[in-house]
């Protein structure tokens, strides 16, 4: 019968408990005393970049039928990338990510077929915005060499990137044959960063003319590798939010309210406290007692 290398199970304790020197904590049981005072450093965990590596592509793209004839005053537009779509038509090349034999610590990201979804905002003369409307399923980088917007130099059918990933990348639903490459957009299911390896696309409008039917977009496609690392972050507090006022003559105690200072968590972290007794704000128990 295989054994354990411990066979005995083991409590283990934060060793950091001898508190802070300036307000009086002792060495303690953390749980049972947690440690006092103001702390000048913030635990976080933050996503940090080991590497990053980005590209530039461009196309013109003919407006769809009708998409300006709600706004002749259209003069000027931006664009903003909503979603990327990896997965191309059935018979088309896919973006992949294979592992490089040579260089156990890097992967080769060959992009290809990117269904790009737009929002594109449109101003007059003045600036004044006139409306934000939907331009999806654009393709950039195409496989097919007679597809609408190739360009050998500027939208070619592919382009391979080598990035760096000595930890490792994640994978969909944990399928090794499934490299995953998360893509970073503007929608409630792709605005978040992941582990491993991640795509997102800056736009640029290069030309936009309302009489031409089209619109000029450049695309800057970057690839990063990110782990999650805990820092010891420098702070000058909490940040404080700008409070909106209601315009009203009542001058009830529920307006006073309204109009006071916004709600904060006032105990500080690491700080023996409890949050206080409404009915009796001016107790003087000693663990109400935060000042």
């Amino acid at each position: 019968m295989a054994k354990n290398c411990n066979s005995n199970n083991q409590r283990l304790f934060n060793n950091n408990t001898t508190g802070n020197g300036d307000c009086g904590c002792g060495a303690t049981d953390v749980c049972l005393n947690p440690q006092c005072g103001d702390p000048k450093v913030l635990n976080c965990l933050s996503p940090v970049i080991y590497d990053e590596v980005g590209v530039n592509v461009c196309q013109t793209i003919p407006l769809p039928e009708g998409f300006l004839a709600d706004y002749p005053t259209a003069y000027y537009a931006t664009a903003e990338v909503i979603d990327i779509t990896l997965d191309a038509a059935e018979g088309e090349d896919e973006t992949t990510v294979t592992p490089i034999v040579t260089r156990p610590n890097c992967y080769e990201v060959t992009l290809t077929n990117l269904s790009v979804d737009f929002a594109i905002k449109l101003y007059d003369y003045n600036r004044r915005l006139l409306a934000t409307l939907s331009l999806p399923d654009i393709t950039y980088l195409p496989s097919d060499t007679d597809a609408p917007g190739y360009d050998s130099e500027t939208n070619p059918t592919s382009t391979t990137l080598d990035i760096f990933a000595p930890y490792g990348i994640s994978y969909v639903d944990g399928d090794l044959t499934e490299p995953l490459l998360n893509v970073i957009g503007f929608t409630d299911t792709n605005n978040t960063v992941c582990q491993g390896l991640n795509l997102m696309a800056l736009p640029k409008v290069l030309d936009f003319e309302a009489t031409d039917s089209d619109i000029t977009i450049g695309l800057t496609l970057l690839c990063n590798c990110v782990y999650f690392n805990a820092y010891r972050i420098q702070h000058d507090g909490k940040a404080n939010a700008s409070r909106g006022s209601l315009v009203t003559e009542d001058d009830s105690v529920r307006m006073e309210f309204v109009e006071g200072s916004l709600l904060d968590r006032n105990i500080k972290p690491l700080e023996l406290c409890n949050p206080g007794d409404v009915k009796n704000p001016n107790a003087n128990d000693s663990i109400n007692n935060c000042e």
